[in-house]
């Protein structure tokens, strides 16, 4: 009996040991997943772009666009390094992405690494693993991702962790300037459905900061610094552009 019960607690202790060193391991490849990418090439304004994959000139004018939105940005900075994972496939980014898999990309807060979904930077396009609206421009989401390293730097990774979703992915959306809808498009469902924003919540995100910033004339410090009621702006933003 004793021996059994020597066994037993030996075998719980190798197994919770091997899980420990699992998950410090796991954490410190999210931290630093350099390892997992062969490739990598520094651009100007602070970009390094990590691939597991050849890196093509076409990465260059990916990088190079995504700089062009940014910088439309009263807030823009290029006080940090921008890090950025291409995944290569969606396993990989399943694996890195942790309990964002169903996103085209994803930037972890406090370290601030920007892993994307698979790609094509030829024809600057970022894959989703679904059916339909599966695709949007791989700029796009490079810009909506460092405009997430924006608004931490600017306002507190954990400040910004406390605001509304409405507030932190509407302005990375408005950055990006493009999504897998146009906006008339997001703006018809809305009017088709306004009871459930389901299919078309970044959209509406996106149409609310715009209508604060290009029709209330707020400024980017009062939108992440004002107090404001989600409801009330949703309703001022469908009455102007209805």
């Amino acid at each position: 009996m004793k021996r059994s019960l020597k066994r037993i607690i030996g075998l719980y202790s190798i197994a919770s040991g091997s899980i420990l060193v699992l998950t410090v391991s796991y954490f410190a490849l999210l931290a630093y997943p350099q390892p997992l990418f062969a490739y990598s090439a520094q651009y100007e304004n602070r970009f390094t772009v990590y691939s597991r994959d050849p890196i093509t000139d076409d990465v260059k004018q990916v990088v190079a666009h995504a700089e062009e939105r940014l910088r439309k940005s009263p807030i823009y900075t290029a006080d940090f390094d921008r890090r950025v994972y291409l995944a290569g496939g969606h396993g990989m980014y399943k694996f890195l992405s942790h309990k964002a898999y169903h996103s085209f990309a994803h930037s972890v807060p406090f370290l601030d690494n920007m892993i994307i979904n698979r790609t094509d930077a030829a024809a600057d396009k970022v894959f989703l693993d679904r059916p339909v609206r599966n695709s949007r421009s791989l700029s796009g989401v490079i810009a909506h991702e460092v405009a997430h390293l924006f608004i931490r730097q600017r306002y507190g990774t954990v400040k910004v962790m406390m605001m509304p979703t409405w507030k932190t992915e509407g302005y990375p959306e408005y950055v990006a300037g493009d999504s897998t809808m146009t906006l008339d498009e997001g703006l018809q469902l809305w009017r088709d459905n306004p009871a459930d924003d389901t299919g078309y919540r970044y959209i509406k995100y996106t149409l609310m900061v715009k209508h604060l910033l290009e029709n209330e004339r707020l400024s980017v410090d009062d939108l992440f610094t004002s107090d404001m009621n989600e409801t009330e702006v949703a309703a001022r933003t469908f009455a102007a552009f209805k």
